[in-house]
């Protein structure tokens, strides 16, 4: 017997078969690196001491902590970790993150457009200027109450100025504070907890000062038998270099771990509203307009720690220089990335446009396959662990165009005409994988916002749903082709399209898993509308409507489910139902408004839009096409008609729901529209290639 597939045998397997050759390199790429990941990714919350003592930072850096031998000995006896201080504004100047610490939710205080100002004084028992702040959150939607903090918790001391404005009730009065720190106050128990202001590290001479200074403030804190939170609450300018800043909680409480919360589920980062969080413990309230204290929601959680112990301050404090390069790098990059794919497509095109040649032909196919490999390696670059390389950048840079063009080339070797399918099948198998093991891959890639912009902590982002969208809903559309073509019946086709579409949207909506309550959102009624289409051929008004009520009911339910956990465990879905049971999502409907109109203050936004229109023209009415073998390529399966309206679906209600925007449907052309075009032009030079007239008679005859 001969044991080895000729290639004459080999192109007779089925794609189907053959794509798992494609995928399998990248599964196990996703194993072995969640395998080093998984066992950080269930923080417990502690118990905390009766007296929390915050001493707050603005610009604190764990270059300092480095540089610094009375920091760097505090690393060893305390549960560390790196906090992001992304508050409503642009910028995080130290009165808005002291500002967000008062209020609990992420609040705006400075002048978009102007350098951070002084902090405001007291005078006569109340914090100057106060009512500026309080109009500035209606102005800019935050829904952030000024105040609750003072209102929700007894006898916090506050010392310095920005501790004033931390525990300012809502009208502006400060009680329990003194301009400086008055150890015998602190440790009295007329001070149940306290904040103190350290003040802002210095830009540059007295720095080294300044950090002594903190690690006299811990001391004295300590001394105070307190559960010290040493925190950065702000970066230092509002031009200044945005990275994750310090976190240091002491005494460490069973050796000292990482730091962590429910609201970012990931070891060794908080956010600023934690803060609040920890100290309310569980005892947030805010006025009602009658002056009824009522439970409000918070955007942090309590901190707490997990992860592995950690005995070396050297080694922590390198692992947490790398965060900020893990941080730092991936955005300026994709835009080079981008670049680089583009300028090597429009190269690619304009030789073939001028030879005409088989070879520039190739070359143009590949281009476009490696941008479509693309958004598969900005997720499993994340597996090289490419920050501690040498110059990171430039490493991310490479390994991204190389993951590109390695999933280009094997697509083309293995699968030939059907390469595109197989680079789509291996972007759903692997955002499945990611997505049910917590998304360790997303996390610091290019398509999430990272903790410095605060946008997303776990679960997908939009750009990660788009691509998703995209590969499920083609996957679903393939499979439900193969099967028509075995002459399978369009219900076991359309079921097909209903499990595949189906377990993209579970992925994608359950909390701890994608918790994209958005993408639920546009994606459901896609796979909905695709299945039918796949069943009945054709849709009506009353069936449309019924797709749409089926989808909200979905969604809602969804969120419903989430809203009945305990607080500190709800997703972004849960608490959105709550507000709006609070009747306070007004606010949140408006920013998110605010978000997707802002793509259209620049002419970007608009060429966006320009390209997303023509593209959903393109599948809603392919003879206004001017490229013939687009519509052959329309007119020659059953399932592209399905699949092209079930992508421009997903995209409209994405664009029209999702704070996104018009950028989500931009990404879902972005990563479809190269595939598609490269799957044409590898038809037109495959051998099978005439067997689409063939196969286009067939099955209108089925039909």
């Amino acid at each position: 017997m001969n044991h080895r597939l000729r290639p004459k045998n080999w192109r007779h397997v089925s794609p189907l078969l053959r794509t798992l050759a494609l995928v399998a390199a990248a599964l196990l790429a996703v194993a072995g690196f969640v395998a080093g990941t998984a066992g950080t990714a269930n923080a417990q919350p502690q118990s905390l001491y009766a007296k929390v003592v915050v001493i707050g930072v603005p610009g604190l850096t764990w270059f300092d902590v480095k540089s610094s031998p009375e920091l760097t000995a505090l690393v060893d006896q305390s549960h560390v970790g790196s906090i992001t201080v992304k508050t409503a504004g642009p910028h995080t100047c130290p009165v808005d993150g002291w500002l967000t610490i008062s209020a609990g939710t992420r609040a705006w205080g400075s002048v978009p457009d102007q350098a951070c100002g002084e902090l405001p004084t007291v005078a006569d028992g109340k914090v100057q200027n106060w009512q500026t702040y309080v109009d500035r959150q209606a102005e800019h939607h935050t829904g952030a109450p000024l105040g609750r903090l003072a209102e929700s918790r007894e006898r916090v001391c506050g010392f310095g100025p920005g501790a004033a404005i931390a525990l300012a009730h809502s009208n502006g009065t400060v009680e329990n504070w003194t301009a400086d720190l008055d150890p015998a106050l602190l440790a009295s128990p007329a001070c149940g907890d306290a904040i103190i202001d350290a003040g802002a590290m210095p830009l540059r001479e007295g720095r080294d000062e300044a950090r002594k200074k903190v690690a006299d403030l811990v001391a004295q804190a300590r001394a105070a038998d307190g559960w010290v939170l040493l925190v950065g609450i702000s970066q230092l300018t509002a031009t200044a270099h945005q990275e994750p800043l310090v976190a240091m909680q002491l005494p460490p409480d069973n050796g000292p771990r990482w730091l962590t919360s429910d609201s970012t589920r990931r070891p060794g980062l908080i956010q600023l509203t934690d803060v609040t969080a920890t100290i309310l413990r569980g005892e947030a309230k805010e006025l009602d307009p009658a002056g009824q204290e009522q439970p409000g929601p918070l955007d942090g959680n309590e901190i707490g720690f997990g992860g592995d112990r950690h005995t070396d301050a050297s080694a922590v404090i390198e692992d947490r220089l790398d965060t900020n390069e893990r941080f730092e790098h991936p955005r300026p990059v994709l835009i080079a990335v981008v670049v680089t794919l583009v300028v090597a497509q429009l190269a690619a095109l304009g030789w073939f446009l001028i030879t005409r040649s088989r070879r520039a032909r190739s070359t143009s196919e590949f281009t476009l396959l490696a941008e479509g490999g693309f958004f598969i390696a900005v997720f499993l670059s994340t597996a090289t662990v490419w920050w501690r390389w040498p110059s990171p950048g430039l490493s991310l840079y490479f390994v991204v165009l190389a993951i590109s063009a390695g999933f280009a080339a094997v697509a083309r070797t293995v699968l030939k005409q059907w390469a595109a399918l197989g680079v789509l099948l291996a972007a759903y198998l692997v955002l499945l994988v990611d997505g049910v093991l917590g998304t360790p891959l997303q996390f610091g890639s290019m398509f999430a916002d990272g903790p410095v912009i605060g946008g997303r902590f776990y679960g997908f982002g939009n750009s990660t749903f788009a691509t998703l969208a995209v590969a499920a809903l083609v996957t679903a559309g393939w499979v439900a082709q193969r099967l028509l073509d075995r002459g399978q019946s369009r219900v076991k086709a359309a079921l097909a399209v209903l499990a595949i579409g189906g377990l993209a949207i579970i992925v994608d909506g359950k909390p701890g898993w994608g918790t994209d309550f958005g993408g639920i959102i546009a994606l459901t009624p896609a796979v909905l509308l695709m299945a039918w289409l796949t069943w009945r051929g054709s849709i009506t008004l009353k069936a449309l409507v019924g797709i749409g009520i089926a989808g909200v009911l979905a969604v809602s339910a969804v969120a419903f489910l989430d809203f009945l956990r305990p607080e500190d465990q709800r997703s972004h879905f849960g608490t959105f139902v709550a507000r709006l049971l609070d009747g306070d999502v007004s606010d949140v409907l408006i920013r998110k408004l605010e978000m997707a109109l802002a793509f259209f203050h620049t002419p970007a936004g608009w060429f966006m839009l320009a390209g997303v229109v023509l593209a959903m023209i393109a599948t809603v009415w392919p003879d206004k096409v001017p490229f013939e073998s687009y519509r052959r390529f329309y007119a020659s399966r059953p399932m592209i008609r399905p699949t092209l309206l079930a992508l421009s679906t997903c995209g409209l209600v994405g664009m029209l729901l999702n704070d996104a925007g018009v950028a989500l449907p931009a990404i879902m052309t972005g990563f479809a529209l190269p595939l598609l075009v490269a799957h044409l032009l590898a038809a037109t030079v495959s051998p099978e290639s005439h067997l689409v007239q063939e196969s286009s008679s067939v099955d209108r005859h089925r039909q």
